[in-house]
C-alpha cells in the first residue's frame, strides 16, 4: 500500500497522516548540524595548535609542517564558510539556479550529520537543461530537512541505503530521496509559482521524499 500527501508549511514525516511544522523540523536539523560543525571546527583548531607548537620548538621538518598548517587553515576557512551558509537568512528573493548546485550545497552541510556515515548514499543527477527558480536559502533548508528525515528512515531500513535523484520533469525541477527499494508512484505535489512543495510516499519497499520547485523556460 502506498500513500502520498503534502500540506503547505508543514513537513511530511513519512508516517501516515503525520506532519510537523517546517520551523520545528529546521530547528532540530540545524541544531544537529551545528553540533557536527562545532566538533569539526574543534578538531581543526586542535590540529593547527599542535602544528604551531611543533614549529615553535623547531620540529624535524618545518617546511612540511608549514605546508600542513596551510592545509589545515584552508580546511578551517571552509568550515567557517559552511557555518555561515547554515546560518544565512533568506532575502525572500527568487533566483535562477541549478539543482546540481542546490543538492551539492545541502549535501556538503549534511556531511556533518553524526549519522551520515552509517548509511550508503548514491546521487543520481538527471536532466538539467534548464535552471529552476526559487529562494536559494529556503531550498537549501528544505533539502536539509528531507536529508535528515531520509537519513533517519534509512537507519531503520534493512538496506541502510539512500538514493538522491534529481532533475527536470516537465515544468518543474524534482528532487527525490528514496529509502530502500522505494519508487515514486504517486503524483507530484502541486507547486505554486515561486514556491517549493514537499511530499512523502510510504510503501512496503521503502520511503520516498519529494521536493518540487518551478523551472524556467518551456517544459513538456
Amino acid at each position: 500500500m502506498t500513500h502520498a500527501y503534502t500540506v503547505a508549511d508543514t513537513f511530511p514525516t513519512g508516517e501516515r497522516r503525520h506532519t510537523r511544522s517546517l520551523a520545528d523540523a529546521w530547528s532540530e536539523v540545524s541544531e544537529t548540524l551545528v553540533r557536527g560543525l562545532a566538533h569539526a571546527l574543534s578538531n581543526r583548531i586542535s590540529t593547527i595548535g599542535t602544528i604551531a607548537e611543533l614549529l615553535r620548538v623547531d620540529g624535524d621538518d618545518p617546511v612540511a609542517m608549514s605546508e600542513m598548517l596551510g592545509v589545515e587553515t584552508r580546511r578551517l576557512e571552509d568550515l567557517l564558510e559552511q557555518m555561515r551558509a547554515l546560518s544565512s537568512r533568506s532575502a525572500g528573493r527568487l533566483d535562477a539556479m541549478r539543482l546540481t548546485d542546490a543538492v551539492a550545497g545541502a549535501m556538503a552541510l549534511h556531511s556533518y550529520h553524526p549519522e551520515r556515515r552509517a548509511i550508503a548514499i548514491t546521487v543520481e543527477p538527471g536532466d538539467e537543461s534548464r535552471p529552476v527558480l526559487g529562494d536559494a536559502i529556503r531550498l537549501q533548508r528544505e533539502l536539509l530537512i528531507l536529508l535528515d528525515a531520509a537519513t533517519t528512515a534509512a537507519l531503520a531500513h534493512a538496506s541502510r541505503a539512500l538514493r538522491v535523484r534529481f532533475g527536470l520533469q516537465g515544468r518543474v525541477g524534482v528532487v527525490r530521496l528514496l529509502v530502500g527499494d522505494a519508487t515514486a508512484a504517486g503524483a507530484l505535489p502541486e507547486c505554486a509559482a515561486g514556491a517549493i512543495a514537499m511530499g512523502a510516499e510510504e510503501s512496503d519497499a521503502g520511503l520516498c521524499y519529494t521536493l518540487v520547485i518551478p523551472a524556467l523556460g518551456a517544459g513538456a
